[in-house]
């Protein structure tokens, strides 16, 4: 057993495996913040990385400890200071008769500096290991008026690994919901009102160990029935332009999408679909019920407000705030409590003396060049008696040194800089992905007759074009239902703000007439090669304008109201034609 302890800690201790904890704990923190819903920290291999963690810092803390209590209760000697940074010796006329020694310290308490940041950490990577164990966090969507009951079953829910499902101990009631957005679409305020009292964010609701807060999700609910029976609710979050937006699946294949443009909407707008046709779009009042193809009907009940409900149990968030306190605690007292042994002999040679100071930081040792010197100041016995102050070790030239550090710096700065701007810089595949991204949107606003659908993806330019486009089919009572069956990125060129794309590109598309979704003239499978200018808008990328780079190849003979198919101009159509 204590061959494997002696095993156990060294193998706990090496450089490269403290080295891999933090990658992987680096790695972690990365997929919880930018992937949320992967809930990692309530992971299995969380769980084993954080326990090997905490282990290879309880045996950094338990040698820190030992290091620091024989530091502390170590003498200081003269011989102690053979070594120190800062030593001067000089001659001077007799003023002491007898000898005399001096050795003290200032600032003991910051050699627990470290000690106290390793066991903040330490306390941090437990109260994580608890979590992944027995942690448990939860979701719900929340309608006002709607009641959620210790029992009831929560939307989605994540146990720790040894974690029983989450319970309330009371059931809990949303009374009223309040919240705006900014133009950008930015959460400005949000606050709800429970029947246990009110959360807004960045607040929380304490229910027996159990804390409840708001997520950003919010808006209003479309309550539904199909056919008078069948009740459902359909929540709409936040769209483009203050806009929310929301879907419900009905019976025989019906999707219905709905729409309104504030957060207690008067009336919705409605678009039922089935499948790839549009059956109708109209406004829908609560308590008004449309008729749909197939003898199908919908009645709007009510357009409520709702929430999503988080829910959090972990046992551990004392101690991980009360490391967060220590961590930071520690890392005050390793920059700010430096400990300094101070070392003062006088003795006598008759007539005249020799005086030994010796300064030693525990750290940082330049930065205590000002206050060595003050001291040998203190001791010089006249004004034409030069203190001898030899250079730092390693640092003949002190000013040159500063020098060096600050180009070292203004080249770390400038590396970040450059590190930084090349990873602003769009690849191929990432150029694909955003080319992808607009024909899927675009070809759903098509779809649906719904332009609004592309705001997120166009610039002003395109965006009106669409208007124009989405708007003459909608006149001639057809929706264009596209697919895009390849895509190849063949250039890329950035510049700025400004990114173009060129691709080739094979469609395949056909009209449907609406309220039936009756395929109107002929299918017709095309190639395009054309050319995607982007613009970059508050950090994203918008399509400003699309031409075609080479002449269409145009599957089908004869179009809806264009007849000659010379009138595709390269320069004022697009693919979706």
């Amino acid at each position: 057993m204590k061959y494997l302890f002696a095993s156990s800690k060294r193998f706990l201790r090496r450089p490269a495996v403290i080295l891999g904890e933090i990658s992987a704990l680096a790695l972690a923190g990365a997929l919880g913040a930018v992937w949320p819903a992967l809930h990692a920290f309530q992971s299995c291999w969380f769980a084993a990385l954080a326990v090997l963690t905490a282990g290879s810092l309880a045996v950094v803390v338990t040698e820190q400890f030992y290091r620091v209590r024989a530091q502390w209760r170590q003498p200081l000697t003269p011989a102690h200071f053979q070594s120190a940074p800062f030593k001067s010796e000089w001659e001077r006329p007799a003023i002491t008769p007898v000898l005399q020694q001096k050795v003290w310290s200032e600032r003991s308490i910051g050699l627990a500096g470290s000690l106290v940041f390793h066991t903040g950490l330490l306390c941090l990577i437990v109260a994580g290991a608890w979590r992944a164990l027995f942690g448990a966090e939860a979701v719900v969507d929340l309608v006002e008026g709607e009641t959620h009951a210790p029992g009831a079953v929560w939307a989605e829910q994540w146990p720790g690994i040894f974690a029983q499902p989450l319970r309330l101990e009371q059931p809990i009631t949303l009374e009223s919901v309040s919240g705006s957005r900014y133009a950008g679409g930015d959460l400005r305020e949000l606050r709800a009102h429970f029947s246990a009292g009110e959360i807004a964010v960045n607040h929380q609701l304490v229910i027996g160990g159990t804390r409840l807060y708001l997520a950003q999700e919010f808006g209003p609910a479309a309550l539904v029935e199909w056919n008078h029976t069948n009740g459902i609710a359909a929540l709409l979050t936040s769209a483009s332009h203050g806009s929310f937006a929301g879907e419900a699946a009905g019976p025989a294949g019906l999707n219905v999408f709905f729409r309104c443009q504030s957060e207690r909407p008067t009336n919705l707008e409605v678009r039922a679909m089935r499948g790839a046709a549009l059956l109708l779009a109209t406004s829908l009042a609560p308590g008004e019920t449309l008729a749909l193809p197939g003898g199908t009907s919908l009645t709007l009940r009510a357009t409520p407000m709702w929430a999503r409900l988080r829910a959090s149990h972990d046992s551990a968030l004392w101690l991980a705030y009360f490391g967060m306190i220590l961590t930071m605690a520690g890392a005050a007292m390793i920059f700010t409590l430096i400990k300094l042994d101070y070392c003062v002999i006088i003795t006598p040679l008759g007539e005249r003396e020799r005086v030994f100071i010796a300064l030693r930081p525990q750290r940082f040792a330049p930065l205590f060049v000002e206050r060595f010197e003050a001291l040998v100041q203190t001791h010089v016995a006249a004004p034409d008696t030069a203190a001898i102050i030899p250079p730092l070790p390693d640092q003949k030239n002190p000013e040159s040194s500063v020098v060096l550090a600050a180009a070292g710096r203004l080249a770390v700065l400038a590396g970040g800089i450059l590190f930084l701007s090349g990873c602003d810089r769009i690849s191929p595949a990432q150029a694909k992905q955003l080319v992808e991204r607009y024909n899927q949107v675009v070809s759903e606003a098509y779809r649906r007759g719904d332009v609004r659908l592309a705001d997120p993806v166009v610039g002003p330019n395109e965006g009106r074009k669409l208007t124009g486009l989405i708007g003459v089919r909608l006149d001639l009572g057809v929706t264009l239902d596209s697919h895009l069956l390849a895509l190849e990125i063949t250039g890329v060129e950035q510049s700025n703000n400004e990114l173009r794309v060129q691709t080739r590109e094979r469609w395949r598309y056909h009209d449907l007439k609406i309220g039936t979704g009756a395929q109107v003239g002929e299918a017709s499978e095309d190639s395009y090669v054309m050319m995607y200018y982007f613009t970059n808008q508050n950090r994203t990328w918008l399509v400003n304008e699309i031409k075609f780079a080479a002449p269409p190849q145009v599957g089908r003979k004869k179009m809806l109201w264009v007849t000659d198919r010379s009138a595709l101009a390269p320069t004022n159509t697009g693919p979706r034609l």
